[in-house]
């Protein structure tokens, strides 16, 4: 049976992840400090080498994982209760200490129409959390909280939005701000003096209770999707909200279906880069009267077009 600390002490987001990694642990921690550092994702799959993905290149650990190896890691991921971790398996992931994400594949168990189970897993994808104090600092300055009502920050996959999301509450806290966050899947882990986490809570019922219970100033939450009623709720209640989702372009944002219902209450919207430009602002837009740039491409939910002016792009 492999055997690991469930709550790493290590410093190093690097070191924390591969924690969760005995068996490979000493393989991996081998790599040279620069390649540690730039690390992003360690990729386990039956009978290939491990895959470690850095920002824009890919090394290959000297280890052949097996699906015995896999079905080991899944049960320490687990605390060896399975059971216990019955919502997160049948979603495909599963939430470490620190806020690292494993992602896995293998043969969906389907009742109805949903999967509750993923059995015979074949492959492992640690997403490794990391915290840079002070990389949310230019989009914070530009938009001063008492113009926030409502900010999604967008991005593909891979762009830091959860880390900008997570620091971006840290500058809130520090000035001041009582942030809530929904940290619907434990991997936020926003700290701060003026910070309150509903740690594992589904978003509709994340929102309900901070509204009624916190008395925030902004509520935070990750991968906003049709969520809109929620959001419309908060900002009537004089709370600003701070979300991300998945998506490449203002466009996509703006013609997504999924973000359809939200779209039409956000009043600032942020891009961030990925590859080399990963977490760097790369646009940033309001909504506005003046028909500075004109998107005819708009959602048919939002009722008339959307007009944002551009405040900055790196």
């Amino acid at each position: 049976m492999i055997t690991a600390k469930k709550r790493p002490l290590t410093s190093s987001a690097f070191e924390q992840a591969v924690e969760f990694l005995p068996k490979y642990k000493d393989k991996l921690l081998s790599l040279s400090p620069a390649a540690r550092e730039k690390a992003r994702e360690i990729r386990l799959r039956a009978g290939q080498a491990i895959a470690v993905e850095l920002i824009n290149d890919r090394l290959f650990a000297d280890v052949i994982v097996t699906a015995e190896d896999l079905k080991n890691l899944i049960e320490l991921f687990c605390d060896y209760s399975l059971h216990s971790y019955q919502r997160q398996l049948a979603q495909g992931f599963i939430t470490l200490a620190g806020g690292h994400r494993a992602g896995f594949c293998g043969t969906a168990v389907i009742e109805g129409e949903k999967v509750t189970a993923i059995r015979d897993i074949t492959s492992i994808n640690l997403r490794i959390a990391r915290e840079f104090i002070g990389c949310s600092d230019e989009l914070f300055h530009l938009l001063t909280p008492e113009n926030i009502k409502s900010l999604l920050i967008i991005g593909g996959p891979v762009s830091a939005k959860t880390t900008l999301l997570r620091d971006f509450a840290r500058n809130l806290s520090e000035a001041g701000f009582k942030a809530a966050v929904i940290d619907e899947r434990s991997e936020i882990c926003a700290k701060g003096a003026n910070i309150d986490t509903l740690n594992n809570f589904p978003k509709k019922a994340g929102f309900i209770t901070a509204l009624r219970a916190l008395s925030p100033d902004f509520i935070i939450c990750d991968e906003i999707a049709d969520d809109g009623e929620q959001v419309a709720m908060c900002l009537n209640s004089g709370v600003g909200v701070i979300m991300t989702a998945h998506c490449g372009s203002l466009e996509e944002a703006l013609n997504s279906s999924a973000l359809s219902g939200v779209i039409k209450h956000i009043n600032y919207i942020a891009l961030l880069g990925t590859g080399r430009n990963i977490g760097k602002l790369q646009g940033l837009w309001r909504r506005s009267v003046e028909n500075e740039i004109n998107f005819s491409n708009v959602l048919p939910a939002c009722g008339n077009t959307i007009r944002f002016a551009s405040l900055g792009r790196a």
